[in-house]
C-alpha cells in the first residue's frame, strides 16, 4: 500500500496554515479563518481516511477458470466495501500473463473504472482468449483510490496470483490400439472393460467380425457373436516421461506428448474408467506431479489442471529414479499407458 500526498499536505505546511487560521480568528476575518481550518482537516484526516479504506477493501476471485485454448471466456470478480464510508470512484487494474490474451488490446495491461458506495458489493468482470497452455496469473494487480478533489491518492497492490488453467489441446490418440504414437512412445494395450475367456451367451451377428462364433456357424449356418462380460478389475495409470532418450533434457515435442495425454484422459472419462496420472516432473518447491486414481468429472478436471500446471521453471526426475518409484507405487493389476520413453522391463 502506497499513500501519495501532495506537498500541500505536509505536517509542517499544515501547522504553519494552522497558525496562520488561528491568527486570523483572533485579528482578522473569521471567514478566513474557517475556511484555512477545514484546509488544515481535510489535509491531516484525508490520507488517514483514505489508508483505512485501503486495509479494509477485498477483491475476491468468484471462481477458478478452466479453458482450452482460442475458448474466450470472462473471469469474475467482486470488489467488496464493508466500511460505512463511499469510495467513489476506484480505479482497478493489472497485467495478465502470457497464457490469455485481451481481444482487440496490443498488450496484456487492463484496467476498470467503478463507483463504490458504502456498504457495496461491485462485480466486474476481464473479458479475455484463452492463448497458451498453463496456469492464467495476473502479473501485476493494483488498486487506486482518490479523494473527491483528487489530490490524495492510495495505491493498493492486491494479492490475487493465480486465476485458473489453460488445458492443453487434443491431440490423436487411442487406449485401445499398441502402436508407436511419436519416436520412443508406445502403449500398452491392456484393456480393463473386456475379458475375452469370459463370455455368457451368443447374440446375433453385431458386425464385428473379431467377435464371430465360428462353432454355432458351423452348426447352423448363421452367424453369432460373443457377448463378453463388462470386467472393471484394475485401473489405468498414464505415465509421461518427458525426457529424451538420453535422458539428458526434455523432449522437443513435449507439449505434443501433454496433447496426447490429454486425449487419453479424456477418452479414460468417457468410457467411466478409473485412472491416475505420473509425471516425472517436479515444481519449485519439489513437489512431484503425480494425481491419485479416481474417476468422473472431478478426476477429469484434476488431470487436466495437473498437465495445465506444468511450465519452463519445472525439473524433470531422473529416468531411473522415476521408474525405480512406479514400481514401487503403482499397483501391479494396474493397466500402464507409457507416453515419452519406456524402458523394456517396465510392463503393463
Amino acid at each position: 500500500m502506497q499513500l501519495i500526498t501532495p506537498r500541500a499536505f505536509h505536517p509542517v505546511f499544515l501547522f504553519l496554515v494552522g497558525v496562520t487560521g488561528l491568527f486570523s480568528a483572533l485579528y482578522g476575518s473569521l471567514l478566513l479563518a474557517g475556511i484555512l481550518a477545514a484546509y488544515v482537516l481535510y489535509g491531516w484526516y484525508m490520507p488517514m481516511y483514505l489508508e483505512y479504506m485501503g486495509r479494509r477493501i477485498n477483491v475476491e476471485l468468484l471462481e477458478t477458470m478452466r479453458a482450452f485454448r482460442d475458448d474466450s471466456f470472462a473471469i469474475p470478480f467482486t470488489l467488496e466495501n464493508p466500511t460505512k464510508f463511499p469510495l467513489g470512484k476506484v480505479t482497478i487494474s493489472g497485467l495478465l500473463g502470457e497464457q490469455v490474451r485481451i481481444d482487440g488490446a496490443g498488450s496484456q495491461f487492463w484496467r476498470h473504472h467503478l463507483l463504490v458506495g458504502k456498504n457495496e458489493i461491485v462485480p466486474f468482470e476481464i473479458e479475455v482468449i484463452a492463448a497458451h497452455r498453463g496456469t492464467i496469473r495476473i502479473q501485476s494487480f493494483d488498486l487506486m483510490i482518490s479523494d473527491p478533489f483528487h489530490t490524495v491518492t492510495l495505491y493498493v497492490t492486491l494479492p490475487i496470483q493465480q486465476l485458473g488453467y489453460v488445458f492443453p489441446d487434443f491431440a490423436p490418440a487411442s487406449v485401445e490400439w499398441n502402436e508407436r504414437q511419436m519416436p520412443g512412445e508406445t502403449l500398452d494395450r491392456s484393456s480393463p472393460f473386456t475379458d475375452r475367456s469370459s463370455f455368457h451367451s451368443v447374440i446375433p451377428y453385431a458386425g464385428d467380425a473379431k467377435t464371430i462364433y465360428w462353432s454355432a456357424y458351423a452348426k447352423t449356418g448363421e452367424l453369432y457373436s460373443y457377448q463378453y462380460d463388462r470386467m472393471r478389475n484394475h485401473d489405468y495409470a498414464i505415465i509421461i516421461d518427458g525426457l529424451s532418450s538420453n535422458g539428458l533434457s526434455l523432449r522437443s515435442d513435449f507439449e505434443k506428448l501433454l496433447s496426447r495425454a490429454a486425449t487419453i484422459i479424456r477418452e479414460l472419462e468417457q468410457q467411466e474408467a478409473s485412472y491416475s496420472l505420473w509425471i516425472s516432473m517436479v515444481n519449485r518447491e519439489g513437489q512431484w506431479y503425480h494425481v491419485p486414481s479416481g474417476r468422473g468429472k472431478e478426476q477429469f478436471l484434476r488431470t487436466m489442471e495437473c498437465l495445465a500446471r506444468i511450465s519452463e521453471y519445472d525439473l524433470p526426475f531422473e529416468r531411473r529414479y522415476f521408474t525405480k518409484r512406479l514400481k514401487r507405487v503403482v499397483p501391479s493389476t494396474t493397466a500402464e499407458i507409457h507416453l515419452g520413453h519406456r524402458q523394456k522391463w517396465v510392463s503393463a
